[in-house]
């Protein structure tokens, strides 16, 4: 389930490390981090303007696709777009919103895993009943956050061709956009569902991953049950006996005031 929204940016020469970066936080190929399917935004680091929203279900691979890293059609992907921004710009932002490894889905990196693991025959269809259930989850919440865009803007984000799932669209509003869309590009501290650590950093720096993964859970209460932030500290504390102790080393090493450098 989704809950934290990771930034960062990059050079035009950083594209290969940015992308093992992703791949060291949301690999399908472990339960460490997060799960490789998640939400992706493209963003001008320098107005903050939302360039393009997209999902993805192995978000290291679609990173590789869209900056020419990865063979794939010029028409299904943003090569040329990120390729014309590089022209005149030396950095672009972009930003992750991430799941519960529990909503890993079947990719093409793991699924000899996965047969392995299910002594599950070439040819045969895998259960994939969890992974389904984060596949739909990107598709309603790149729905959601492309229509609260429109609503508020006006139009799509410059670079989406569409408008992500029409079901998924009546769905969408202002509060969307507030705290998510536009915390792609524009976190602010006082907005719990950022991550205090940038890609990169969380993928160096395993102390630091292990607070968000911490921080991840109050995320999901956040958005699912609509607490606040402190309500979902409590509740964690309540319902998770192992929490508090985490929760005393996250506030004593004082990492939730942490400055986010992008």
């Amino acid at each position: 389930m989704f809950g934290t929204i990771i930034m960062d940016s990059y050079k035009a020469d950083e594209a290969e490390s940015m992308s093992q970066n992703i791949d060291e936080i949301c690999s399908p190929m472990d339960t460490v981090g997060w799960a490789s399917a998640g939400i992706y935004s493209f963003w001008d680091y320098y107005t903050k303007d939302v360039l393009y929203i997209g999902l993805a279900s192995d978000l290291c691979v679609r990173f590789r696709q869209h900056n020419g890293l990865l063979p794939i059609d010029e028409n299904a992907c943003k090569v040329r777009q990120i390729q014309d921004y590089f022209s005149g710009h030396e950095r672009l932002g972009y930003s992750i919103l991430v799941q519960s490894p529990m909503s890993q889905p079947i990719v093409h990196r793991n699924e000899s895993l996965y047969r392995k693991f299910l002594d599950c025959p070439k040819g045969m269809p895998i259960p994939n009943y969890a992974g389904e259930e984060g596949l739909e989850h990107i598709r309603q919440a790149e729905g959601q956050l492309i229509e609260s865009y429109k609503q508020v803007v006006g139009e799509i984000p410059p670079w989406n061709k569409i408008g992500g799932d029409v079901f998924s669209r009546r769905y969408a509003s202002e509060s969307n956009y507030l705290y998510v869309v536009r915390a792609f590009s524009s976190g602010t501290a006082d907005n719990y569902l950022v991550s205090r650590s940038t890609i990169r950093e969380l993928a160096e720096n395993a102390t630091y991953e292990w607070f968000e993964v911490q921080l991840h859970g109050l995320r999901m209460m956040m958005l699912t049950m609509r607490m606040s932030f402190e309500e979902a500290v409590s509740t964690q504390k309540k319902l998770n006996p192992y929490f508090e102790a985490e929760w005393d080393r996250i506030v004593s090493t004082e990492y939730l005031k942490k400055r986010l450098v992008v």
